[in-house]
């Protein structure tokens, strides 16, 4: 078991206005006002951000279930989290009745969570790959996803992992605490489906998700 602090990451306007637009029907340039307040909030959130994660290493075959680890010899089980900062000032802002900071900082906040989920997953691969050498590996795919039910992945993965040394917890409706929290998994192996994780989204007809992801 592994728990890294302090996880770099960046934030990319183009990412947050995906965020935004996710929410409306149509997509059009944003205003110059718009990215001078994403610009102003981002300075804020950024004091509030506090990546981390914890993951640990499995074989496959002792996971359920066993369609998507089968072919899978280890297993990376991994949640990651920026904490609960910034989701506590967006609250409070919302509650000031400032809706328009308040929607562009839970966009933020959305971007940070899965940024820090792309490079605490790069992080893991560059520390395992002595142990994961010349094998495959699968993109990232979480609970809800992949024909992974929601409730079987999210209690698996609060059963293997310690999440309370990262602060976070699972509620009964299978909903982490912070909100802006990933838990995912990769499969290693020699004959793993390396399209598993991205292709759900390639076949998705939801044109707006801001989660979706591409090869």
């Amino acid at each position: 078991m592994r728990i890294l602090e302090n996880i770099a990451i960046t934030l990319d306007n183009e990412e947050i206005i995906r965020f935004l637009q996710s929410k409306k029907s149509m997509r059009k340039k944003p205003s110059q006002k718009m990215i001078d307040d994403i610009n102003q909030m981002k300075e804020k959130a950024m004091e509030l951000i506090k990546p981390r994660g914890v993951y640990d290493l499995f074989d496959s075959k002792e996971l359920q279930p066993q369609f998507l680890f089968s072919k899978s010899e280890k297993t990376v089980i991994a949640v990651c989290t920026i904490g609960k900062g910034l989701e506590d000032k967006i609250s409070n802002i919302m509650d000031e009745g400032e809706l328009a900071q308040g929607v562009i900082l839970d966009a933020i906040a959305s971007h940070a969570a899965e940024e820090t989920a792309e490079q605490f997953n790069q992080i893991i691969l560059d520390e395992i790959k002595n142990q994961i050498k010349d094998k495959e590996v699968t993109c990232r795919f979480s609970p809800g996803y992949c024909q992974w039910i929601l409730e079987e992945g999210q209690r698996l993965i609060f059963r293997l992992l310690p999440t309370e040394f990262i602060d976070v917890t699972l509620s009964v409706s299978m909903m982490m605490k912070p909100i802006k929290s990933v838990s995912f998994a990769f499969n290693i192996g020699d004959e793993v489906d390396k399209d598993l994780g991205v292709r759900d989204c390639e076949t998705c007809d939801m044109i707006n998700c801001a989660y979706r992801r591409i090869k």
